[in-house]
């Protein structure tokens, strides 16, 4: 294929039932022609998922298949098929189809209209009320970081030149929407529908789910840094307070206990001042860590394109 439009990134979990509506309904839309390029990457699925997607890729040239070499999940399972795709723009969707792929044309006429380098499309939900509120309070944290910051979701366009720097750029724990946001303000949101025959509930394990919201929450904000240099402002001045409290009892009620008064304020206000000291020294560390970082964000272990 000389030229590729459209690369359509799919991670694939455990979906061997699903693979062939998914590439069914992939292939009724209309505006994916000749110059589209499906790209399934198996995140080391359990079931035949593999198995499947090879069956699917004898039938259809167009389809590129990779394989994990464990699961890295659904983010380093999509900068995987991001790493290997040729298209001028990157369309991403989860394999359930929770959103048709008729809805990509939204994206691409919001992309065609304000030249965005990044378009999400926005859509209620079908998640369970807890894991709801999880994402609720995920995303009020990630609005002190920027309004931009905790909002789309995994149906996105994304500039290919964009996505594939990504790709080439972080070999270490991915969290795409996060670190798209390093790179570019020129994004687009679109209300997007859901589709009623989805193929399932998401499957990969709410334990794991949790892990990465916290992992994103401690690589790619400064928000726990800012709680803590935070916190030692409020102590240090809450100290200093009671600093003045204890020596107005030395000088007025006559604490006769050697010592006691100057060992309090040193103690309360130094505290205070420890935790700004530590505060400011994450923040620095943090920045270290951007750089530092070598630990793979995917492993590919076959793949046939």
């Amino acid at each position: 294929m000389s030229f590729v439009l459209y690369s359509v990134v799919v991670p694939v979990f455990n979906n061997e039932k699903g693979l062939q509506q998914l590439v069914d309904t992939l292939n009724s839309v209309v505006f994916f022609k000749k110059d589209t390029e499906f790209i399934f990457v198996d995140d080391a699925s359990f079931d035949c998922s593999w198995e499947k997607l090879k069956e699917l890729k004898k039938k259809q040239e167009n389809i590129k298949i990779i394989r994990l070499g464990k699961n890295f999940g659904q983010h380093g399972a999509t900068l995987a098929g991001i790493n290997e795709s040729k298209g001028q723009f990157i369309l991403t969707m989860d394999d359930d189809l929770e959103v048709h792929p008729n809805e990509f044309s939204k994206l691409i006429s919001a992309q065609q209209n304000s030249e965005a380098s990044l378009v999400y499309g926005e859509y209620q939900s079908r998640e369970g009320k807890f894991r709801k509120f999880l994402k609720w309070v995920y995303k009020l944290l990630s609005k002190s970081e920027g309004k931009l910051k905790g909002r789309g979701s995994s149906f996105r366009l994304i500039d290919g030149d964009l996505a594939r720097k990504l790709a080439v750029t972080h070999h270490s724990f991915v969290f795409i929407d996060e670190f798209l946001l390093w790179y570019t303000s020129k994004v687009q949101f679109v209300d997007v529908e859901n589709y009623e025959q989805a193929i399932t509930k998401t499957r990969y394990k709410f334990g794991g789910l949790v892990r990465t919201t916290m992992t994103v929450i401690m690589y790619s904000t400064a928000i726990p840094l800012r709680l803590v240099t935070l916190t030692g402002f409020i102590l240090a001045s809450a100290n200093f307070l009671v600093a003045i409290f204890l020596l107005y009892k030395f000088f007025i009620d006559k604490i006769k206990v050697e010592g006691y008064i100057s060992l309090m304020v040193a103690i309360l206000f130094s505290t205070g001042l420890i935790l700004i000291g530590i505060g400011v020294i994450a923040q620095y560390l943090r920045n270290m860590m951007k750089n530092l970082n070598h630990a793979p964000a995917f492993y590919v272990s076959e793949k046939q394109c």
